[in-house]
């Protein structure tokens, strides 16, 4: 402090501006990132692509659909791989769904029944790809949405859904055939026990194409609690 006033006048006055710009670069700096984009949470609705039209509530079905969130990375683990060659890839799940899941294909499997994962997670841009080639297919969105859900209202995204096929009849997967297979049959007695169940059974509230392919964990009060809602 002593040294500080002994100091020129001038000296001390550029002293105390320079600490003073500093302050003001630093509060800026706080300010701005405060309200960076990057740095706020977002809803996942706000992070929907662009080019295909959505309810702007995040809150209300779309189309038939329940809005969901995209899981994180971390909380997925990998549960198998589907087709081979280039078509090759990688199926992941929730950690605490896939682990249910291979208790169910390992219990299957103790019974002579080969249940085979096709599809996990996927996220909000995949499910985007798949709409709009629904769209052109069907014609128009709402006849689309009766088969494949508008991107940000899919079950996939959360990770706690899959599509399942069984492995003694190639080329029948995510198919109406799948309902005559052993897995279908073992799924629908056996599927309960480890906490799943099929998300669009025949004439759902939701109006969605009946999928006997397509189930959903809701073995644990979280999961459960993602899917606990109905559209009005």
């Amino acid at each position: 402090m002593r040294f500080f006033q002994k100091l020129p006048t001038l000296y001390k006055f550029l002293g105390i501006a320079t600490l003073v710009a500093i302050a003001v670069v630093v509060s800026g700096l706080l300010i701005t990132r405060s309200f960076s984009p990057t740095s706020s949470v977002q809803s996942p609705r706000s992070l929907l692509p662009q080019g295909v039209n959505k309810n702007p509530s995040s809150d209300r079905p779309y189309l038939g659909h329940l809005p969901y969130s995209q899981a994180e990375q971390s909380q997925l683990m990998m549960i198998g791989s589907y087709a081979q060659k280039q078509h090759q890839r990688f199926e992941f799940m929730d950690i605490e769904a896939g682990k249910a899941l291979m208790q169910l294909i390992y219990a299957a499997r103790d019974e002579g029944v080969w249940i085979v994962p096709v599809s996990g997670f996927r996220t909000i841009e995949e499910q985007k790809k798949l709409f709009e080639a629904q769209i052109k297919r069907r014609g128009s969105e709402q006849a689309a949405a009766s088969f494949s859900a508008p991107p940000g209202y899919s079950e996939h995204a959360t990770g706690l859904a899959v599509d399942l096929t069984d492995g003694r009849f190639p080329k029948q997967d995510v198919t109406l055939e799948f309902e005559k297979t052993d897995a279908f049959r073992w799924l629908t007695r056996h599927a309960k026990e480890f906490g799943f169940q099929m998300s669009f059974p025949n004439n759902n509230s939701q109006g969605v194409s009946y999928e006997p392919w397509h189930w959903r964990f809701v073995g644990s009060p979280r999961a459960a609690q993602i899917f606990a809602s109905e559209p009005d």
